[in-house]
């Protein structure tokens, strides 16, 4: 879930520095996750600038800001130096934004500014002129204070050499100021960008860095504010995705704890463990883990927790990276567990069981699409099966981090997060996840065989906040669901 931020009107609202002086207001980019990262959104009335390499998303993120700015009643104007006015009506309408139908109702206005060199008029001055006059036309006529423009370093093609271009971009900076016009000025990655334009270091007063890294033939969209005059921002890189649902960008990283811890508590569906956590579950809000070798039914733990937190009303959304939604409600009716009646159409609905198919990501873009799915369905409980699929297995430490960070975000949004974890038969019961300092509730699962039997055992590990059994208790899977020895399951002293 991502940090909302506040709104148009109040994003505008001046705030106050540490001497009582108002700093600049800020324009909401329609990117919650991006606003948050620059406290409020692009500073109102400067040029800001989008910088960046072909695929990284420079021109979804400025039709977005431009789009969400018609859709909140601010007249806009786009002007294009690269594509077409129709393909870019295109690529908005893919993201989910009726930029055709905003046009033709005069919300805002497409400049078409693509070089034509059979027209250019011989002389820089002559022509920027002619440009700046078309573009503050079309904002007067609009009472337009919101502007983008899109492949601005398309302009080089206009004049004589790197130099005379660097210079007039300078008087088009100011210009923006002097109109007061929040501005988002896209540009592409040049090896020698500040040295032909001097754009970074000199010009802009909001410079914001996209790229693109490739790790194992995985790739991950990445953003960095770099800098922002008047105000504070994010100083990390920041993963974003950008699917047909936009651009979705959610802060992973933070220094505060702030998790929202509840009273009240969660039953487990297992009898047996309520009792062993001293006769109630987990509380709400908590993160839970259930971990074990294969065949120790992890999945079944998490199943019989979903379906009781759907039977006292929760909604649950159930992400299971190894089981299609069909194979999983199939295999947990072997343990008596009926799931189809919590989901649609037929069921409740509470039950929402997403598949993915954790080989095919990377690990930044897990994060963001786990807290994408988790913000689209605001869930009460989210269950991660196995939460070890998501784990980078080439960078153990980059796994260990984007699980704390998962879970930090899902608790600090008051969600209960369940997941299960595979240990490989040569671990000796070692997690591998390393995930412990932030797991509140630590189930272990393990197999054994005696006398030609198989015996599955389990215990509580932690249980933050609540009494628990110091016991190793036998369990059994059958058609009656997960059982735990009554006897062994009680808590000392209880």
């Amino acid at each position: 879930m991502v940090p909302s931020t506040e709104s148009s009107t109040v994003a505008r609202r001046a705030r106050q520095d540490g001497r009582g002086q108002t700093a600049n207001p800020a324009a909401t980019t329609g990117i919650a996750g991006l606003d948050f990262v620059l406290e409020g959104g692009l500073p109102a009335g400067q040029p800001t600038l989008l910088r960046g390499g072909p695929g990284t998303g420079k021109t979804a993120i400025a039709l977005t800001f431009f789009c969400s700015g018609l859709q909140r009643g601010e007249p806009s104007v786009l002007v294009t130096f690269d594509e077409s006015p129709e393909a870019l009506i295109r690529h908005a309408e893919a993201l989910g934004f009726p930029l055709r139908r905003l046009i033709d109702e005069g919300a805002g206005r497409l400049l078409d500014m693509r070089p034509d060199r059979s027209e250019l008029v011989t002389g820089q001055v002559v022509e920027l002129t002619a440009l700046l006059t078309r573009i503050g036309h079309a904002l007067d006529q609009l009472g337009a204070k919101r502007l983008v423009v899109d492949a601005i370093d398309g302009m080089d093609e206009s004049f004589g050499g790197g130099n005379s271009l660097r210079a007039e971009l300078t008087r088009v900076f100011d210009w923006m100021r002097e109109r007061d016009a929040t501005t988002l000025i896209t540009a592409g990655e040049h090896s020698d960008f500040a040295g032909r334009f001097g754009l970074e270091d000199y010009i802009a007063d909001c410079v914001i860095l996209l790229k693109q890294e490739v790790r194992d033939r995985r790739m991950t969209r990445l953003l960095r504010v770099l800098k922002r005059r008047g105000g504070g921002h994010g100083t990390n890189e920041f993963p974003f995705l950008l699917d047909e649902n936009g651009v979705f960008l959610a802060p992973v990283t933070g220094a505060r704890l702030e998790a929202r811890p509840s009273d009240d508590r969660h039953t487990t569906g297992i009898a047996g463990l309520d009792r062993m956590l001293g006769d109630g579950g987990p509380y709400r809000g908590s993160a839970v883990m259930f971990s074990g070798q294969s065949g120790t039914g992890k999945t079944s733990f998490a199943a019989a927790f979903a379906a009781a937190a759907c039977d006292a009303g929760d909604k649950v959304l159930y992400l299971s990276f190894e089981e299609s939604t069909a194979e999983l409600a199939r295999n947990q009716r072997s343990v008596g567990l009926d799931l189809e009646r919590h989901m649609a159409p037929g069921g409740s609905g509470r039950l929402i069981l997403e598949p993915l198919l954790a080989v095919e990501l990377g690990w930044e873009e897990h994060l963001l699409r786990v807290m994408q799915a988790a913000q689209a369905h605001r869930p009460a409980v989210l269950v991660l099966d196995p939460a070890s699929a998501l784990s980078d297995r080439a960078d153990d430490r980059l796994g260990k981090e984007m699980l704390l960070r998962l879970f930090y975000m899902l608790k600090r949004d008051g969600v209960t997060v369940v997941a299960t974890e595979l240990l490989p038969d040569h671990s000796e019961g070692v997690s591998r996840m390393d995930v412990s300092s932030i797991i509140d509730v630590w189930i272990k699962l393990r197999r054994d065989e005696e006398s030609g039997q198989l015996r599955r055992l389990l215990n509580v590990v932690k249980a933050r906040g609540l009494p628990t059994s110091d016991r190793v208790c036998e369990f059994r899977l059958g058609y009656d669901g997960v059982t735990i020895d009554a006897n062994r399951a009680e808590v000392a002293g209880g």
